[in-house]
């Protein structure tokens, strides 16, 4: 059953979003994982104070690899800034610009769930 669920969940994202996958603030041309660039997002914006990188890597498993990536790709799309800490340690912060892509992604996330159960019932 959740098999089945996860399908249609997908391709209700599919089309729900078909234009915004492939466009815009949703997908960054020199990221190629968007999902980890949207997680990324997700979680600096709950800390308007940013994150250490150690913070990320141990508090919300990131790789390191991963976490590179995504910070290079945010930094270069002029979405967040980095202080340095210390030689391997650093802190990474959403920017205005971040905070606006972040804010338009968890919109996103709630028209899918709008479009996916705004026909059913409270009972449902």
């Amino acid at each position: 059953m959740l098999k089945i669920l996860k399908k249609y969940q997908s391709m209700l994202k599919y089309q729900v979003h078909i234009e915004e996958e492939r466009h815009g603030d949703y997908c960054l041309p020199v990221f190629p994982d968007r999902h980890n660039f949207h997680r990324l997002l997700r979680i600096l914006r709950k800390h308007d104070d940013g994150l250490t990188s150690k913070q990320l890597i141990y508090d919300f498993d990131y790789r390191p690899s991963d976490l590179e990536d995504a910070t290079k790709a945010l930094v270069t799309n002029n979405l967040s800034t980095t202080t340095p800490i210390n030689e391997e340690d650093y802190k990474i912060q959403l920017n205005t610009e971040g905070i606006e892509v972040a804010d338009n992604l968890l919109k996103r996330r709630d028209k899918i769930t709008e479009a996916a159960y705004h026909t059913l019932s409270e009972n449902e």
